[in-house]
C-alpha cells in the first residue's frame, strides 16, 4: 500500500511539474526560424558567395581530388605558431570538396588585403596601453537615458 501512495505521489508530482512548465518551454521555436532568408533577386540570380569574384562560366570543375589537395591550408610545424585557420580566404574552396568537381567551378581567386595589426608600443612609453598596444584616452558621453 505504502508503495502505491509513493506512486501516486510521484505521478502527482510529475504532472504538476509538466503543467507549470508548459507555458516556459511552449514559446521555443525549431532552431531555423530565426534564419532571415535571402533577398529575392539576388539569391535566384547569383550564387550564394557572390563577394568572390565569378567565373565566366559557371559549373563543375574538371578538377580532381589530385588538383584540389593544395587549397587545403598545411602549416608546417615550426616554432612561428602557425596553424590551418586561416582567417582571410582567396576562395571558398578549400580542398575538401566532395566530389571533387566542385571545387573551382564557381569562383575565382579574390585579392586579399589583410588588416595590418597596430605595432606594439615600448614598455617604457607614456602612451595609454591595451595589452600589448597603445590606445587613446576614452571619454565617457553623457547618460542620454536618464
Amino acid at each position: 500500500m505504502a508503495f502505491m501512495n509513493k506512486q501516486i505521489t510521484f505521478l502527482i508530482l510529475a504532472l504538476l511539474f509538466a503543467l507549470l512548465s508548459i507555458p516556459i518551454i511552449g514559446k521555443k521555436y525549431e532552431g531555423f526560424t530565426n534564419l532571415t532568408p535571402g533577398l529575392f533577386p539576388t539569391s535566384v540570380d547569383v550564387p550564394l558567395l557572390h563577394e568572390y569574384p565569378l567565373k565566366k562560366n559557371l559549373g563543375v570543375s574538371k578538377n580532381g581530388y589530385e588538383n584540389n589537395y593544395s587549397y587545403y591550408p598545411v602549416f608546417g610545424s615550426s616554432y612561428g605558431q602557425f596553424t590551418n585557420n586561416v582567417k582571410y580566404w582567396a576562395t571558398p574552396d578549400n580542398g575538401e570538396c566532395s566530389p571533387a568537381e566542385f571545387c573551382g567551378g564557381l569562383y575565382n581567386d579574390k585579392k586579399i588585403d589583410p588588416v595590418k595589426t597596430p605595432n606594439p608600443i615600448p614598455f617604457s612609453s607614456p602612451k595609454l596601453r591595451v595589452n600589448f598596444y597603445g590606445s587613446h584616452k576614452l571619454i565617457c558621453p553623457d547618460n542620454e537615458y536618464e
